[in-house]
């Protein structure tokens, strides 16, 4: 698998490197900047799985309250923290690439 450079800006990284996912550590409920939101929408529709989860130590990232979730394209974590979310969506890429079936496979586990 095929991860990101956190020292490569999110513009460029998501448009010149194929990565297989990405786990935002976003802020409260797994938000972003507009302009990150952009970019990871981006990587959507280059056929990269995109994770939201939340860095502030706890609480739910909900699917499709503080983002469309469903039109970006975006999973959401649930009560995962971004690094249970990166092993989870390590393991789910392994067995498929499909959104919606990797957003089951959040909602279970």
């Amino acid at each position: 698998m095929r991860t990101a450079s956190p020292h490569m800006p999110m513009t460029t990284r998501t448009t010149t490197t194929t990565i297989d996912g990405i786990v935002l550590a976003g802020v409260g409920d797994g938000n972003a900047t507009d302009l990150g939101i952009d970019a990871l929408s981006r990587a959507v529709t280059d056929g990269t799985a995109v994770v939201r989860a939340s860095r502030t130590g706890s609480g739910f990232v909900a699917r499709d309250v503080e983002l469309d979730d469903a039109s970006l394209g975006f999973i959401a974590a649930g009560d995962l923290n971004p690094q249970k979310a990166r092993i989870l969506l390590m393991l789910g890429l392994s067995v498929t690439r499909d959104p919606a079936a990797l957003q089951a496979i959040f909602d279970r586990y």
